[in-house]
């Protein structure tokens, strides 16, 4: 059912993480599965294990198997939704900033199996960009339209379209927040500034 099993995930993820339960989480965590026989979004929070529903998460269709859990057959959530901007509303953000990484342009055709299956997946995800932006308060795209989807010697170049990306989307991030009035010099009659 795929190339490779996800098991090995769960001690990698054991050293990365330092707590691994919804509840425990500092910052409220949620996570988006797709279950491939019903073909709807899982949501996994608030309370359980973290261990299953990210390895849920990571199972790329083709590449990872699926994985089985209580009973569903579940796959890398973005097949059902690239992008879960309304289940970070759900959990109470106030703002949410999605980051979408757009696909390469028509002139760079496929070189092997996993492009033409990695290809695939985004034209169908583009079916359902129109609900995750909507979901969004902000869209920002980093231009990474030169590198394959698995291009790991590029991440310098990666990070810097990220951050790129970031500086020009902070205008408009600075104005959901107040800005801050000059404090007024509260002068004592007779006082004088030196």
């Amino acid at each position: 059912m795929g190339f490779v099993a996800s098991e090995r995930m769960k001690r990698f993820l054991e050293r990365l993480l330092k707590n691994y339960r919804f509840e425990e989480m500092p910052v409220k965590l949620g996570i988006l599965a797709t279950d491939v026989v019903s073909g709807e979004s899982v949501r996994f929070s608030g309370s359980g294990d973290v261990f299953f529903p990210i390895r849920a998460s990571c199972a790329y269709p083709g590449l990872f198997h699926p994985v089985h859990y209580n009973g569903r057959v579940l796959v890398d959530g973005a097949i059902s939704m690239e992008i879960p901007a309304r289940l970070a509303h759900d959990l109470g953000a106030t703002h949410v900033i999605s980051i979408h990484l757009p696909i390469q342009g028509p002139g760079m055709p496929p070189k092997n199996m996993f492009q033409v299956v990695n290809r695939c997946f985004q034209i169908l995800q583009r079916r359902t960009e129109q609900s995750w932006r909507e979901a969004s308060d902000l869209v920002i795209e980093p231009d990474v339209r030169g590198v394959e989807w698995d291009g790991f010697a590029c991440a310098p170049q990666l990070l810097q379209a990220g951050e790129d990306a970031a500086l020009a989307a902070l205008p408009e991030m600075q104005k959901w927040f107040p800005q801050p009035q000059p404090a007024a010099a509260a002068l004592m009659p007779g006082s004088e500034l030196a």
